[in-house]
């Protein structure tokens, strides 16, 4: 138990695996990676829902679902020349055609972008690429299942997000990022898990798109001799302009609310401590969500605050338990009231029969209180709060 398996090391740490070198001559470096997984998954929320409704997400006890969980692809190109690097990154979506799949596209653009890095002053890399902010992506270790909370979005410039430059400069011991965030177009905004937490806004039909003129973003990690890695992120994202629903949240499908120049905030800390040589992991993370529309009289003005905790034993070299709780509330400030709540437990456990892969069996219940909603059995306004427990059988393989 003194050597554990590198490539989860590196999972713990930054939720990557170790590439395949399939070319290295003369500073020209072509490798490949990913994670390729699958699992069948038993929810177990009320039909009458969005989340459990046979004609929203379907995820109700009596259908075992088959989800792709996050399946992804990538080619890392560069070259070197002295101090200097040009970087390529290819990087895909897999989509598996599954229930989770938002895409009948079998390879889905993730990342790509291009950019030049020098040894001192650090890279600069533009396209459509990882935000900063994904540093403090902590806080839990069920990497395929859980972790439900975190309030980050592709499309608003906190997880990946396109149209970006980003600057950054790393050691063994700290790293700096900094992101901007050029003008854009999206056909729809998702923010939390897209479940039972946060949001997803769809454009009206007579305003295809929502708009956003710019935003940044800023992130610094440091990990410190002693184990402990410590981050800080915030991300904004100014102007937008829509007219759109919330597929989730407003009692009245059809009814719609307009942004005008709104700003979304958010900021967040993480966390994580490794003992015994990683053996043993605990993490942690903090994080608020603001949004204002920037109307006269603005049509939404919210604040969201969310928490993980986690924690990871290897108990032998090939098999991990692990845990973590869960909580998040989302208030509308304009009316004073609790839009959403959420709390969540999740136990798992995982079996790496090879260095590169995975098995893992996987449980959590929330505890979900939607205030204002559409029952989808009557199709009218209510109030919802439900208890749901949910399991998961699943297989991963990294390289």
């Amino acid at each position: 138990m003194t050597k554990l398996n590198p490539i989860f090391l590196a999972l713990l740490a930054t939720f990557s695996s170790n590439a395949i070198e399939l070319y290295n001559d003369e500073g020209t470096e072509l490798s490949i990676y990913g994670a390729i997984a699958a699992q069948l998954s038993r929810y177990d929320y009320n039909s009458t829902t969005a989340m459990g409704n046979a004609n929203g997400y379907n995820y109700n006890s009596d259908v075992i679902h088959v989800e792709d969980p996050g399946s992804y692809l990538g080619f890392d190109i560069s070259h070197t020349h002295g101090q200097f690097k040009g970087l390529v990154k290819l990087e895909w979506d897999v989509n598996f055609g599954t229930q989770s799949d938002t895409s009948d596209i079998a390879l889905q653009q993730r990342q790509t972008y291009v950019g030049f890095g020098h040894d001192i002053y650090g890279q600069v890399t533009i396209g459509r690429q990882e935000s900063p902010y994904m540093k403090t992506d902590k806080g839990y270790y069920a990497y395929w299942a859980g972790g439900l909370n975190m309030m980050q979005s592709d499309e608003l410039g906190s997880r990946r997000t396109k149209n970006t430059v980003v600057w950054s400069k790393e050691s063994e011991n700290y790293y700096v990022g900094l992101q901007y965030q050029a003008s854009r177009n999206e056909d729809q905004i998702s923010f939390g898990n897209g479940l039972n937490f946060g949001s997803v806004y769809a454009p009206v039909e007579t305003r295809p798109t929502i708009t956003i003129d710019n935003g940044f973003g800023v992130a610094a990690t440091y990990t410190f001799d002693f184990g402990t890695y410590v981050a800080a992120a915030y991300n904004q994202a100014n102007h937008i302009n829509g007219e759109f629903i919330d597929l989730l949240g407003i009692p009245d499908p059809s009814a719609s609310l307009t942004a005008t120049d709104a700003t979304i905030k958010q900021f967040a800390v993480a966390f994580e401590h490794h003992f015994s040589e990683g053996l043993l992991s605990v993490s942690g993370r903090y994080e608020r969500f603001m949004s204002e529309d920037g109307a006269t009289n603005p049509a939404f003005k919210g604040t969201t605050d969310n928490v993980g905790l986690g924690a990871n034993l290897y108990v032998t070299e090939n098999i991990r338990l692990y845990g973590s709780y869960e909580w998040a509330l989302d208030k509308d400030d304009l009316a004073s009231k609790t839009n959403t709540k959420v709390a969540m437990i999740n136990l798992g456990a995982a079996w790496a029969p090879v260095p590169w892969g995975e098995i893992y069996v996987e449980g959590y219940r929330d505890d979900v209180t939607l205030n204002d909603t559409l029952n989808w059995n009557t199709n009218q306004p209510t109030d919802y709060r439900g208890s749901s427990n949910h399991l998961f059988l699943g297989a991963a393989v990294l390289f």
